[in-house]
Parts: C-alpha cells; sequence; structure tokens
C-alpha cells in the first residue's frame, strides 16, 4: 500500500505542476521545484516545511484549491499573517466562492481584528444573503467579542427561524447565563435536551443550570441519564450530599470509589458516614481498605473520630499520632485529639496539648463541641482564658470574645456580660460584622436601646451586604420602632436570601413577620405565615396561638 499511494502523489504532483507551468513558464524551475518540494513535505506531514516552500510559489500559482490548501496550512503552523494575504488575493481572484469569506473571517477572528471580521461578515450577508450558516458565525463572533446583548437578539432570531436546531437554544443558554438571565438559561437548554436528549453536553450544562438553583433532584435525573461510570456516580453522589440526601449520597460515593479505587472517593464515602454517624461501616471499611486508609492522612482522622465517638478513646489517641503534623487540615487534629483527652479526663494534659498547638480554633472546636454541649461552663470559660493567652492577633481576640459572650447569653443567660464582651470584640476588630449585629440584636430584642442597635447592625450590612441574619436583625428594629412597612421590606429579603438549610433562622424571620402583620392587623397574611410556619416547625408556639386566637 504504501508504494502505490506514493505513486498516486507523484502522478497527483505531477498534473498539477503541468497545469501550474501552463500559467507560470517564466519561473520555470524555481516554481517547479518548490512547489514538488512544499506538497511532499505536506504528505510527509512537515506542515512548516510545506508552508515555507508553498508561501515562496504563492505570488505566481492562481488556482483556488492551491489558495485553500495554502490558507489551511499556514493557519494550522500559526502563519495568520500570510494566512490573511492569501485568503485577501483568493477573495479579489474568486469573489463568487463564499468558502474564501469564510476562512478571511475566521483568520481576522483569530487576530482579534474584530473590526474586519465584522466588515468580511457583511461582505458575506450582502453577496450570499444570511444563511443558517453566516448567521452562526456572526452569532460566534459577538460571543467571543464578549458582545453578548448583540449575540442574544441575533440568537433569538435564529431559533425562530431555525426552530429544530438544538444548538441555537444550547448557545442562547449560554449566552442568557453570560447576561444573568436564569429564566432564560433555563427554558432554552430545556429545549435543547428536548430536542437533542442524547446529547451529553446539553444535559450536562441544563443540569449545572439546576444546580445552580438548588434543585439537585432535577439535576441527578439528567446525570442518571449519561453513561454511568465511576465520574458520574461521583457528580451525583455530590449532588445527594448538596440536597442533604446523604443515605443516597453514600451509596454513590461508594459506587464511584468501587468502580474507580481512587482514594479521594473513599475519602468522601468515609466523610458522609462520619456525617450520618456511622461509624461502624467506617471502622468496616478501615479493615477492608487497609492499604488506602494507611495512605491517607484524611482517612486517617475520619477513621480515629469513628473511634472516639464509638468510646475507644484509647484507640483513637494512637490513631490520630500517625498523622502528619505537617498537613494543612491538623488543626482539626489536634481539636478532636483534645476532644478524646476530655472524655478521658486529662484535662491538664488537654491544656498542655493546645498551649503547645498555640491554635485558637482548637481551643473553641474542643469549647463547642465537648465544654458546652456536656454542660462543663466552668472548664469553657477557663478554655476561653487559655485561648486568649496563645492568640496571635486583636482579629483571634475578638473571636475568642465572642465565642464567649455567646456562651454567657445562650448559656448562662447574662446579657449584661455578653454585651460587655461583644463591645470588647468590636474593639478588638471594629470590622467584626458577625459581633456587630450580634450587638445590635440584642439591643433591639431586649429593647436596650433600638437606635443605637440599628446603626450597628447597618454597619454590619456595609460590610456584608444582603447577609439575611441582619437584614433580619434590621427588619426587626424597625419593628420595635413601630415602621412597620420597612420592617416588612427587610424580614420579606432576610427569608428570600436565606438558604435551604438555614431553617432555624428562617423560622425566627417568620415568626418576626407575623407580629409585623399583626401589629398592622393584616390578619389574612398573618394567617399564611402563621401557616408556613407550622410547616417548617410542627410546634411553633407563635403560629399556633395565633391561629387559635383567631378562630
Amino acid at each position: 500500500m504504501p508504494k502505490r499511494f506514493n505513486y498516486f502523489i507523484f502522478v497527483f504532483l505531477f498534473v498539477f505542476i503541468v497545469s501550474v507551468n501552463a500559467q507560470a513558464k517564466s519561473e520555470g524551475e524555481f516554481v517547479d521545484y518548490h512547489f514538488v518540494k512544499g506538497y511532499l513535505e505536506l504528505y510527509n506531514g512537515d506542515f512548516k516545511g510545506a508552508a515555507n516552500d508553498l508561501w515562496k510559489v504563492f505570488p505566481f500559482v492562481v488556482s483556488d484549491d492551491f489558495y485553500q490548501e495554502l490558507a489551511d496550512i499556514l493557519v494550522y503552523v500559526g502563519r495568520y499573517r500570510e494566512a490573511q494575504y492569501v485568503l485577501q488575493r483568493a477573495v479579489k481572484v474568486y469573489p463568487n466562492d463564499k468558502e474564501f469569506y469564510y476562512k478571511l473571517f475566521d483568520v481576522y477572528t483569530i487576530e482579534g481584528k474584530k473590526k474586519d471580521a465584522f466588515s468580511v461578515m457583511k461582505k458575506i450577508q450582502k453577496r450570499f444573503q444570511e444563511t443558517e450558516n453566516t448567521f452562526r458565525r456572526i452569532i460566534t463572533l459577538y460571543i467571543k467579542s464578549g458582545r453578548y446583548e448583540d449575540a442574544y437578539k441575533k440568537l433569538k432570531i435564529y431559533v425562530k427561524r431555525y426552530k429544530d436546531d438544538p444548538s441555537g437554544y444550547y448557545l442562547l443558554a449560554q449566552v442568557c447565563l453570560r447576561l444573568k438571565k436564569g429564566n432564560c438559561a433555563l427554558e432554552n437548554a430545556k429545549k435543547a435536551v428536548e430536542l437533542a436528549p442524547k446529547n451529553y453536553q446539553y444535559l450536562i450544562f441544563l443540569a449545572g443550570l439546576y444546580e445552580r438553583r438548588g434543585e439537585f433532584d432535577k439535576a441527578i435525573s439528567l446525570y442518571k441519564r449519561l453513561p454511568q461510570n465511576a465520574l458520574t456516580y461521583f457528580v451525583i453522589a455530590n449532588d445527594y450530599y448538596m440536597a442533604r440526601d446523604l443515605k443516597n449520597a453514600a451509596s454513590y460515593y461508594k459506587k464511584a470509589f468501587l468502580a474507580s479505587n481512587r482514594v479521594d472517593y473513599l475519602e468522601r464515602l468515609a466523610y458522609v458516614l462520619l456525617n450520618m454517624n456511622d461509624f461502624d461501616e467506617i471502622i468496616s471499611l478501615k479493615q477492608k481498605f487497609f492499604k488506602l486508609f494507611g495512605e491517607s492522612d484524611r482517612l486517617k482522622l475520619i477513621y480515629a473520630i469513628a473511634l472516639s465517638e464509638k468510646g475507644k478513646c484509647s484507640d483513637a489517641l494512637k490513631a490520630f499520632s500517625s498523622i502528619n503534623p505537617k498537613v494543612e487540615f491538623y488543626d482539626e487534629v489536634v481539636s478532636n485529639e483534645a476532644e478524646c483527652l476530655c472524655k478521658l479526663g486529662k484535662f491538664e494534659e488537654l491544656r498542655e496539648k493546645l498551649a503547645k498547638v498555640g491554635d485558637v480554633k482548637s481551643y473553641l472546636f474542643v469549647i463547642s463541641k465537648f465544654c458546652l454541649k456536656n454542660k462543663e461552663y466552668k472548664r469553657a470559660l477557663i478554655l476561653f482564658d487559655d485561648a486568649f493567652k496563645v492568640a496571635k492577633d486583636n482579629r483571634e481576640r475578638a473571636y475568642i470574645c465572642f465565642y464567649e459572650a455567646d456562651l454567657y447569653f445562650s448559656d448562662l443567660k447574662s446579657t449584661n456580660k455578653a454585651i460587655e464582651l461583644l463591645n470588647k470584640a468590636i474593639g478588638f476588630y471594629p470590622d467584626y460584622a458577625e459581633a456587630l449585629n450580634y450587638l445590635g440584636y440584642l439591643y433591639i430584642d431586649k429593647n436596650i436601646d433600638v437606635k443605637r442597635g440599628m446603626k450597628l447592625v447597618e454597619r454590619a450590612l456595609k460590610l456584608n451586604k444582603n447577609n439575611p441574619y441582619y437584614l433580619d436583625s434590621l427588619g426587626w428594629g424597625y419593628y420595635r420602632l413601630g415602621e412597620y412597612e420597612k420592617a416588612e421590606i427587610y424580614l420579606k429579603k432576610a427569608i428570600e436570601n436565606y438558604s435551604r438549610s438555614d431553617l432555624d433562622a428562617r423560622v425566627v424571620s417568620l415568626e418576626h413577620l407575623l407580629e409585623v402583620y399583626k401589629a398592622e392587623q393584616m390578619y389574612d397574611k398573618a394567617k399564611k405565615i402563621a401557616e408556613e410556619l407550622l410547616k417548617l416547625k410542627p410546634k411553633d408556639k407563635k403560629a399556633l396561638e395565633f391561629l387559635k386566637q383567631s378562630k
């Protein structure tokens, strides 16, 4: 076969050379030599050599096939300026060959010559009318140029004209996403999938849009239409996890791991099992995949925590000690190790360890997870003092004051001490938005100084715009001042901005809004809010009391 193919090339070149020589006899051997050499180089895969030799004969050859091939070769090797010259001559010599215009358009686009590209496209439209291909190239140029509004307008026309082309809807969905037109993106992506239900690219794009909207169940149904392998199992598992369906998340992480034997997939599986408090399964996985657990410090940590939660603190401490102290998450290791020491009653050893590490986060972890959980408030206060001594800067000191204030307010029921500590936190760190809001809310909720409280909350909102917790505080402040319309605006905005997991906070804001409607005597609206509250919290006292009184 190779001999026959080479023979064909020489016959082809011979015929072509004869025709070229008829047009360029005066150039003689120079043209013949470089032409033959150039095509031999081309067919042997030497594109740079072919570009060099064929470019030399370009001034002497007039042939549409030659122009097409030379332009393609020059583009392939990145010599766009020469390709541009070839195509500029080609459109003059062959003004009715649309392909030359399109190639020149592409070269201008690659070179970033947008004005020249648009000029060529206008010529195409004028000479050849607006075909589907022309339409798409203009749209592509608009998108590449960042002219999304222009692309959007063109695509709206395109999808009306070519209703059965799924790629048009797909492009329109992408442009809508760029323009932050969420519903437009979703509707057009759905149309693309409807027309091409087996197109993986469209399915993945639509699934991504559903994920952005928090509609993970719909995203999962689309991912399940893709070929099922380790990667798709992993993506589906991630969405189940985001939807807080931990059981299905664990099931798919397990599928992903078993199909790939990847340690990072096993880490995700173990982490979800930890969230599910399925400590026995984690211990079982350690026994089955002993080698992988030995390779991963993160798996060692999860296994050690599982042992700790099972009450096997001595074994857990051995597992913690096997973790490399240089890992980026070592503060988590120390925190969990400290909890084990708490469970074993080794408090002096605990304090020595925490002081040696000198990490404020570890102190706060032990306080919140062990001391507060077990109502060991005196020990918590001692550890707060220890943490304050090792704090590296004022920001860390502010954090300690904040958490200690929460202990005094929530557990020790001392509002005055909480206020004192929050003021201290803000003194250390004036831009501490959480402390500003917490202090402001206390002033508002306890009717201590509502106007001062609102000023503090407004400072927090400047630092973290649209934070639903801060919006709720401000709305509650307006309620206290009797400005119910403003209160309603801010409380509604807070409710809209909570994430799906902020259930308790949403309940509080709805209770606040219920009070606003009661104060305004808008009982129909209040009833709807009370009913919504009971869906989230079936035994909500404020909702039940209102509905009972309104009968």
